[in-house]
């Protein structure tokens, strides 16, 4: 079952309506979000499903979609430290140094797809 954020465009293309691209203000290149980060976490992991690693001040994070479900893991994808109701959640929800990782997007480097 997909997440209700996610949504298809008339080209039948699936996006993230809470956090939706503007290709024609940011372009093409990153699905129409401004950077790449954005990219990857609001289109290649809550919409895509992709599991992620990213690196925030030399600590690094993974985060993985199942189950209608996301999750913080370990390393190895094996063990749930932290559960959210869907990829959007998990962004609004995940403390990091006590920010919600939404506002951090753009500073965490070292992203990988899985």
């Amino acid at each position: 079952m997909k997440a209700d954020y996610i949504k298809t465009d008339l080209a039948g293309f699936p996006y993230n309506a809470a956090y939706p691209p503007s290709p024609s203000e940011n372009g093409a290149v990153f699905h129409g979000y401004r950077t790449y980060n954005e990219e990857s976490f609001f289109y290649e992991f809550s919409v895509q499903n992709y599991d992620l690693s990213f690196r925030y001040k030399s600590t690094y994070y993974y985060i993985m979609q199942r189950d209608n479900k996301a999750y913080l893991t370990d390393s190895e994808f094996k063990e749930k430290y932290e559960e959210f109701n869907d990829g959007n959640a998990l962004l609004r929800q995940l403390k990091i140094d006590g920010q919600p990782l939404i506002g951090i997007i753009n500073d965490v480097d070292d992203i990988d797809f899985w």
